[in-house]
């Protein structure tokens, strides 16, 4: 299962939260500053049960839209 990963980065002295997402075996961190995209993502990960190989080509698309 498929979940948020929320991570703090400092940029220009800025502090920034950004979203990713994991699962049991994989981490992918800092994919977009929109929680709630992320969070849509993930549930739509969750209801196809994508493997970790097909994630990264999925975030790819998701980050391009």
């Amino acid at each position: 299962m498929w979940k948020i990963i929320e991570t703090e980065i400092t940029l220009d002295g800025k502090s920034i939260k950004t979203y990713g997402i994991g699962n049991k075996t994989v981490e992918i961190n800092d994919i977009s500053t929109y929680k709630s995209e992320v969070e849509k993502f993930v549930e739509l990960l969750n209801k196809l049960n994508v493997s970790e190989i097909h994630a990264y080509d999925l975030i790819s698309d998701f980050i391009e839209r």
